[in-house]
């Protein structure tokens, strides 16, 4: 799943949302502030998830040589 042209399609739109929450000068209240961190929460969730993924199955190969 993570090989595909809509993945990757995905991943790009998910850099230009982090680069998007990323600017303070969007936080009027301590309530945006609040929002922002969860959106980028989600957002690092989904953007590190090959890494962890990949990280995952190398653990699970390591412990289970075949």
């Amino acid at each position: 799943m993570m090989e595909t042209e809509g993945w990757h399609d995905l991943i790009e739109d998910f850099k230009i949302l982090e680069d998007s929450a990323s600017n303070i000068g969007n936080m009027h209240s301590e309530k945006d502030l609040w929002h922002t961190k969860g959106q980028l929460l989600i957002i690092n969730l989904i953007l590190s998830l090959h890494s962890a993924t990949n990280l995952a199955l190398e653990e699970s190969d390591d412990q289970n040589p075949t």
